[in-house]
């Protein structure tokens, strides 16, 4: 579902716009050295052995527009 958004949804859309379908973006201090301009909690991460959790993290390109996305594991 998330690679779906990312792919299909995503971009194109300026910050405002990806805030209003996914929600604001969290304050928190998980992955500060990827410098993402938007980040989400997913929730556990998938698979068998889930000990760590999943967050979606935004890029904005110079234009305050979708440029990228990735899932992290902290």
């Amino acid at each position: 579902m998330v690679s779906d958004v990312v792919t299909r949804t995503l971009p194109g859309k300026t910050k405002l716009k990806i805030e209003q379908l996914l929600g604001p973006s969290l304050e928190t201090s998980y992955f500060k050295s990827e410098r993402m301009d938007l980040i989400y909690f997913l929730g556990p991460e998938q698979g068998l052995f889930s000990v760590d959790s999943e967050w979606l993290l935004i890029w904005l390109d110079a234009g305050g527009r979708f440029k990228g996305a990735a899932v992290k594991r902290d």
